[in-house]
């Protein structure tokens, strides 16, 4: 009985068969190919705000801006502090519901969790907010430096 595949003289085959090595690759590239498609398609999209310079009245907004700032205490709708989501709900419609332009700018402070942000955030788009801006908050620094490195200066040359 051969226990492999061997030459004509006897010998076993010392080489490796790469068709099947190459079958497998090609199946996985084509199972890599049809999935890549429905990713992508999953995703949240996010578009970065863009910045245009106003050089006349007349291009100003007609309406200004509808500002929802989410920190640890609570949520502020344009400087006036909601009390709870029935109340945020009930400006919000309020707001929205007689304007043309129905984009919230919506800031939230770094130590507010991730689920209560995803809950407001929800609760905006609710109440029929077309676009919602992620802002940057304004002011604060991208990285906290340390005040000892910030003051300190090169020793002088002698």
């Amino acid at each position: 009985m051969a226990s492999g595949p061997q030459q004509a003289d006897g010998e076993a085959l010392s080489e490796v068969n790469v068709i099947p090595l190459a079958d497998l690759s090609l199946v996985l590239l084509i199972i890599l190919m049809v999935l890549s498609p429905m990713i992508m398609q999953s995703m949240i999209k996010v578009q970065n705000s863009k910045a245009a310079a106003i050089k006349s009245l007349a291009q100003q907004p007609k309406e200004p801006p509808l500002i929802l700032l989410l920190n640890p205490n609570g949520v502020v709708l344009n400087s006036v502090k909601v009390t709870d989501d029935l109340d945020l709900a009930t400006r919000l419609a309020k707001a929205l519901g007689n304007r043309e332009d129905k984009t919230i700018l919506f800031t939230a402070d770094p130590h507010v969790p991730h689920g209560r942000f995803v809950q407001v955030l929800d609760l905006v788009k609710q109440q029929g907010a077309d676009k919602i801006a992620l802002l940057h908050k304004a002011g604060a620094p991208l990285l906290a430096i340390d005040d000892k490195s910030a003051s300190a200066q090169p020793a002088a040359k002698k």
